[in-house]
């Protein structure tokens, strides 16, 4: 909530009968003397009876995609039995993947938000607490969906062969890794 602060208060005497712009001023070169001093006194004027205003816009920090994407990449290049990994907003929407051939980017972000989603309704009406992870196991290997600050969730598809130790630890790192790039 903003309280209302009270305006400062400007002689109207010491204001100029017109304001200058900045706009005028670059383009009115031949302005005189006097009138300079009355530019100057008029914008000294906006100026202090702006600075009580409360501030009220953030600077908003933009995603670096292309960062996302090469984090993404060296994850699943190097990880041994890792086959791809999506981060996805929780609405359901790619954000950055490697995914194996075949695999519909959209289709895969969608399942894996909404997979999340469940999955933390199941564990808070069983009473389970908050969820680390989702793991579905299959003949050929793995998903793992975990999430990844509040804006996303990481789903990392691995072989049948891995160590599940091993996995859940490489899915910590880059989740660690990520984690920064979205905030």
């Amino acid at each position: 909530m903003f309280q209302k602060l009270p305006a400062e208060s400007v002689d109207s005497s010491e204001l100029p009968d017109r304001l200058y712009t900045p706009r005028d001023i670059t383009e009115n070169t031949d302005l005189s003397q006097q009138n300079v001093s009355e530019v100057t006194l008029a914008l000294h004027a906006a100026e202090t009876s702006q600075t009580s205003l409360p501030k009220i816009l953030e600077e908003k920090k933009v995603i670096n995609v292309s960062m996302l994407q090469d984090e993404l990449q060296n994850f699943v290049s190097a990880a041994s039995d890792v086959q791809g990994a999506a981060l996805v907003s929780p609405d359901g929407l790619a954000l950055a993947s490697v995914l194996p051939g075949g695999m519909d980017e959209e289709r895969t972000a969608a399942m894996s938000a909404s997979m999340l989603s469940l999955g933390e309704r199941i564990g808070r009406e069983l009473a389970r607490g908050s969820i680390d992870r989702i793991v579905v196991e299959g003949e050929k290997g793995y998903g793992v969906l975990v999430g990844c600050s509040n804006d996303a969730v990481l789903l990392v598809l691995a072989g049948a062969g891995v160590k599940q130790g091993l996995l859940f630890l490489e899915v910590k790192r880059i989740v660690s890794k990520l984690a920064p790039l979205l905030a």
